[in-house]
C-alpha cells in the first residue's frame, strides 16, 4: 500500500485532541459525608465502572474516526513497487489527438473535436509539471509535428491552438510514432492516451499492438446515432469537351448510416463557380448512386467545378472537385507516302470536322515530315507506315516527347522488325508480330470492347450492323505496362496505347484498306476516329488527381529553371514552389496539399496551371468502431474509457489499484455514528444491554 497524498498523514495527530480532552476534563470526586450504607457504596462503584467503559469506548470511536478521515484524505491505494509512503510515479505520456476531419462532425450535443479537446484537458490535468513528460502527436501525422516533451501548461496551450484538419485519420502511423518516444524513456511508468471520434476509418490497418507496459487509454466523444452524406467521384471524358458542344458527367454520391430506406438528396453541378444543373437521387445507408448530368461549356482553356450534395452535419465532405481541358483547337497532321493512303483518315475527320470546329485537318507525304511541318500541330496521324527513315523516326520521336499525340497504323507490307526496332521500342512498349488472317479472306475475328477502360468505343457498337469485320491483322505483344483500349474476340489486342513523359500514342493493328478490314466503310469510324484524336489531343499536364495529403508534381511547359512560381491554395495562401529534374522533364513540387478545392499555380501573377485536390471519402465512414476490434488491433490490456466513466478514476485505477479513500471515509462516518448513539444511549438496561453485548 502507498498513499497518494502522504502530506494528509499529518491529520493522524488529530486522533490525540479527543484524548487530550478527555485527560484534561478528569475531575477528582469530591467527598460528600453520607450515611455508610454498605449497598449504596457498592451501587456506585459498579455504575462508575460501566459508565467509564462507556466513556473510553465513546474516545476510542472518536479517534478512530478521525484517523479514518485522515487516511482517506491521504489517498491509500494498492501498487505494485511502490513504497509505503511514495506519492505518484514519474510519468512519460503520449497524447495522440484525432485531428482527421471527420471529428468537424456536429451532434446535437457539440462538435466532435471540441469534445475531445476538453477531454484531453482532463487528461492534462493528471500530470504534475514537475516531474511527468508529456508528448502530443497529432493523426495524421503532419511532417515533424510531435510535440515534446513539454510540461502541463505548455501542453494546455498546444491542446487549445489544435484544429481539426482534412486529412483522413491514420491511426497506424500515429501510433508508431508514440510508441517509439515511450520506447526512448526507461521510467517507472509510460502511458498513452488516444483520443478519437471511435470512427472505423484508420483502425483496420493498424498492424502491431501497443506495448502491455503502456497504459493505453482510448477515449472518445458521446455515442450518438450518426449520418453522413457525401461526393465520392465525378466522371467525365474531358477529351470530348468542346466549346458549346454537349458532355457527359457523371457524379457519384453516398451515404452513411441513418434510416434503412432510401432518402431523397439534392446533388448540384457547378462549372466555373456558377450552378448549372441540380439532380434529386435516393440515397440508401452504406449505399452510393450515380447522378447524370449534361453541360455545355461556354469558353475554351481550362475549367473549374464541383459537384455538391445537400448540407448535414459534417458539411466538408459534401463537395467534390474536378477540372477539365476545353480545347480551343485541334490541330491534326495526316502523313502517309501517297494520298491514297491517307484517304480514310481525312475523310473521316474532315466530316467529323463539320460538327466538331475544334478540329483542324490537314495532310502531307512523308517527304514532307519535319519538325518545322509539325510546329503547330498537337496530334500525328502516322499511315500506312511500312519501312520508316531514320529522319522519319526522329521527328516522329521528337513531336511525342514535345508532348504531341501519335497514331500509329502500320501499312499493308510493314516491316515488323524495323518498325519494332527503330520506332515503336521508345514509343510504345509493344512489337508488331506475325499476322493473323489472311487480307482478302472472310473475316477471322470482331472487336470485343466490353473491357474497354476508356469511352473511345461507347455506344459505338450497340448495333451488331456496326461491328466491322476483320480480315487479317497484326500480332501485337503488349507489356504489363501497357493499356490495352479494344481487344479482338481472340484475345488479341487490336488498339494499344504508350504513355512518353509527356505525349502518348495509339497503336492501331491494322491498315485502314478494305482487304485487311472494312472498319473505313463502317457507321463508327468517323467517330472513332474523331473521338481517337481527341483522346490523343488532351492536356497531358493534367496529372492524376489527388487528395488532402499528396504531393503534386506538376509539368509547366515553356516555363524556365529560374522562373518564380507560385501555388494559391483553395483558402488564398501562396507559397513558393521550387522545380526538380525527373528524367529528361522538370516538374515543380507542391509539397503537401493540405486543402480540399481548386489549386493555382501561377507565374508572374497569371494562372498557368489548375488542379483538384479532393477529400479521401474513406474518412466519410462514421460507423463507430467496435471495443473487440480496438482491444484486438491494440491489445487487451487497452482501457475503453465509456462517456460516463470518469477519466480520474480509471486512470488512477491504471496507476495505482483500487483507490481506498471511499472505504475509510465510510468506516469514518460509520464509527461517528456508532460514538454518537453510544455517548446519548441511556445507562441503566439500555447500557446494560450493549454491555453486554459489547462483552459477547
Amino acid at each position: 500500500m502507498q498513499f497518494l497524498n502522504p502530506l494528509a498523514l499529518a491529520g493522524l495527530a488529530t486522533v490525540l485532541i479527543p484524548l487530550a480532552i478527555h485527560l484534561l476534563h478528569r475531575g477528582k470526586p469530591r467527598e460528600v459525608p453520607f450515611s455508610n450504607l454498605a449497598f449504596l457504596h457498592e451501587l456506585h462503584e459498579s455504575r462508575m465502572r460501566s459508565v467509564q467503559l462507556r466513556q473510553w469506548l465513546v474516545l476510542l470511536l472518536r479517534m478512530l474516526a478521525l484517523a479514518c478521515l485522515a487516511l482517506a484524505f491521504a489517498r491509500p491505494a494498492l501498487q505494485e513497487g511502490g513504497s509505503l509512503l511514495s506519492g505518484s510515479r514519474p510519468t512519460t505520456a503520449v497524447v495522440l489527438i484525432d485531428q482527421s476531419y471527420s471529428t468537424q462532425f456536429t451532434p446535437p450535443g457539440g462538435r466532435v473535436f471540441d469534445h475531445l479537446l476538453r477531454r484531453a484537458e482532463q487528461v492534462l490535468a493528471l500530470f504534475d509539471s514537475g516531474q511527468d513528460r508529456l508528448y502530443l502527436v497529432p493523426t495524421p501525422l503532419q511532417g515533424n509535428t510531435v510535440d515534446g516533451p513539454l510540461g502541463t501548461d505548455a501542453a494546455r496551450q498546444l491542446v487549445g491552438e489544435r484544429l481539426p484538419g482534412e486529412a483522413t485519420t491514420q491511426l497506424e502511423p500515429a501510433l508508431r510514432q508514440a510508441q517509439a518516444i515511450l520506447d526512448e524513456h526507461e521510467v517507472q511508468a509510460r502511458e498513452l492516451f488516444l483520443l478519437t471520434d471511435m470512427a472505423q476509418p484508420g483502425w483496420s490497418e493498424i498492424t502491431r499492438t501497443i506495448s502491455a507496459e503502456v497504459s493505453t487509454f482510448v477515449i472518445g466523444p458521446p455515442p450518438t446515432p450518426k449520418m453522413n452524406r457525401y461526393a465520392s467521384d465525378v466522371n467525365l471524358a474531358d477529351w470530348l469537351a468542346a466549346s458549346g458542344q454537349k458532355l457527359s458527367v457523371q457524379a457519384v454520391v453516398g451515404r452513411w448510416g441513418g434510416p434503412d430506406e432510401s432518402e431523397e438528396t439534392a446533388v448540384h453541378l457547378y462549372i466555373d463557380g456558377e450552378r448549372t444543373q441540380q439532380r434529386l437521387v435516393p440515397l440508401a445507408a452504406g449505399g452510393t448512386a450515380s447522378v447524370d448530368f449534361s453541360i455545355a461549356p461556354r469558353r475554351s482553356g481550362q475549367l473549374t467545378g464541383f459537384v455538391e450534395i445537400e448540407t448535414d452535419r459534417l458539411p466538408i465532405d459534401n463537395r467534390h472537385y474536378f477540372t477539365f481541358s476545353v480545347p480551343e483547337q485541334i490541330s491534326v497532321v495526316i502523313a502517309g507516302a501517297t494520298p491514297r493512303d491517307t484517304y480514310y483518315p481525312r475523310r473521316a475527320l474532315t466530316a467529323a470536322a463539320t460538327g466538331d470546329p475544334t478540329l483542324s485537318v490537314s495532310s502531307i507525304g512523308f517527304e514532307e515530315l519535319s519538325t518545322e511541318r509539325l510546329a503547330d500541330a498537337d496530334v500525328l496521324i502516322v499511315t500506312h507506315i511500312e519501312t520508316p527513315s531514320t529522319q522519319q523516326v526522329r521527328v516522329i520521336r521528337d513531336f511525342a516527347a514535345a508532348g504531341g499525340g501519335v497514331l500509329i497504323v502500320p501499312g499493308t507490307g510493314a516491316n515488323a522488325t524495323r518498325l519494332n526496332r527503330e520506332l515503336l521500342a521508345d514509343l510504345v512498349p509493344a512489337s508488331l508480330g506475325n499476322v493473323s488472317g489472311r487480307p482478302g479472306a472472310a473475316a477471322f475475328a470482331h472487336l470485343d470492347t466490353t473491357r474497354a477502360p476508356t469511352q473511345l468505343f461507347k455506344g459505338l457498337l450497340s448495333i451488331p450492323e456496326d461491328q466491322p469485320d476483320f480480315a487479317a491483322a497484326f500480332d501485337i505483344s503488349a507489356s504489363q505496362q501497357l493499356s490495352v483500349l479494344a481487344r479482338f474476340d481472340s484475345g488479341q489486342p487490336a488498339l494499344v496505347e504508350g504513355r512518353s513523359q509527356n505525349g502518348h500514342v495509339l497503336l492501331w493493328s491494322t491498315p485502314f484498306d478494305l482487304r485487311w478490314s472494312d472498319l473505313p466503310l463502317r457507321g463508327l469510324y468517323v467517330p472513332l476516329m474523331q473521338r481517337m484524336v481527341r483522346y490523343l489531343g488532351q492536356s497531358t499536364t493534367r496529372g492524376p488527381s489527388y487528395i488532402v495529403g499528396d504531393r503534386a508534381w506538376r509539368r509547366l511547359p515553356g516555363t524556365g529553371i529560374a522562373t518564380r512560381v507560385e501555388t494559391e491554395t483553395p483558402s488564398g495562401r501562396r507559397l513558393v514552389v521550387q522545380s526538380e529534374a525527373l528524367g529528361t522533364q522538370r516538374l515543380w513540387k507542391v509539397p503537401e496539399l493540405d486543402e480540399a478545392g481548386i489549386w493555382q499555380m501561377l507565374v508572374g501573377g497569371a494562372v498557368v496551371d489548375v488542379f483538384a485536390v479532393n477529400l479521401d471519402t474513406d474518412e466519410a465512414n462514421l460507423t463507430p468502431v467496435l471495443a473487440d476490434e480496438i482491444q484486438r488491433r491494440l491489445g487487451s490490456h487497452v482501457r475503453i474509457l465509456q462517456d460516463g466513466d470518469s477519466l480520474p478514476d480509471v486512470v488512477n485505477a491504471a496507476r495505482f489499484g483500487r483507490e481506498l479513500w471511499r472505504e475509510f471515509l465510510v468506516l469514518a462516518v460509520v464509527l461517528l455514528m456508532l460514538e454518537l448513539w453510544l455517548a446519548r444511549a441511556p445507562s441503566g438496561r439500555t447500557w446494560g444491554r450493549a454491555r453486554d453485548s459489547i462483552r459477547a
